[in-house]
């Protein structure tokens, strides 16, 4: 069984609603990533990920790429 990393990331523009979907469909493209929760109204996404098939520059792009920035907050 793999053992699964969980980064939790503060996303800059994300504002409502529609941008859920938007950054879940980037993430979703990523096959190490396992769960996604997103929270538009604190701006927040965790993430659960395997880390031997992804990382965190690999996610960042991903949210870069659908146009978002964000910043990796210590847990």
């Amino acid at each position: 069984m793999p053992s699964y990393e969980k980064a939790h990331l503060k996303v800059v523009g994300m504002y409502c609603t529609t941008c859920k979907p938007i950054v879940e469909k980037q993430l979703k493209n990523n096959n190490g990533i396992k769960k996604i929760d997103i929270n538009y109204m604190t701006d927040s996404v965790v993430i659960e990920f395997d880390p031997t098939l992804t990382n965190i520059k690999e996610i960042k792009e991903s949210l870069e790429n659908s146009g978002y920035k964000f910043v990796r907050v210590p847990r």
